[in-house]
């Protein structure tokens, strides 16, 4: 008898479940106003175990706030969404790609300068900022937002 050669898409195994307590409006409960826990690449293992801690979480920040409303999500989160230093990390190649791209674009582009040097001025500002953009790229820094992979202020809502 042959074997099926399907493999599941997940498995129960894989660090793909997170916990989300969010705070809405009680007029507004399907807008989030602010993410108070997010804790992301759990096992499903680990959320089981933990799950009483973060209703107990969600229920000592209602009775604390009793005119919003406070939402719990357990589920599971796609594996080709990157969060924190994989984010970050996957970003600034890309950055880097696209400004050397344009950097490139603006050498190479011939350009009809006007009476006063207008257009040449420009060109050179730009160029000097797009430089400047590659430099803090490649020193390290982040210039561009970046979504957390972890956040925990419950402790301002209790």
């Amino acid at each position: 008898m042959e074997s099926c050669s399907l493999k599941p898409e997940w498995s129960i195994n894989d660090p793909i479940w997170l916990v989300r307590i969010s705070i809405s409006m009680l007029h507004y409960p399907n807008i989030p106003d602010k993410t108070v826990y997010f804790r992301c690449r759990m096992t499903y293992d680990f959320v089981c175990r933990w799950l009483w801690y973060w209703e107990y979480l969600q229920a000592r920040i209602k009775v604390a706030n009793p005119h919003r409303i406070v939402n719990l999500t357990v589920g599971r989160m796609d594996s080709k969404i990157l969060l924190g230093q994989d984010f970050i990390d996957h970003r600034r190649v890309k950055l880097l790609q696209s400004r050397n791209r344009k950097l490139n674009e603006l050498i190479n582009t011939p350009f009809d300068d006007d009476l006063f040097g207008f257009k040449s001025q420009e060109l050179k500002a730009r160029i000097s900022k797009l430089k400047s953009e590659i430099e803090a790229l490649e020193h390290g820094e982040v210039t561009f937002p970046v979504l957390p992979d972890f956040v925990n202020e419950v402790k301002e809502w209790i």
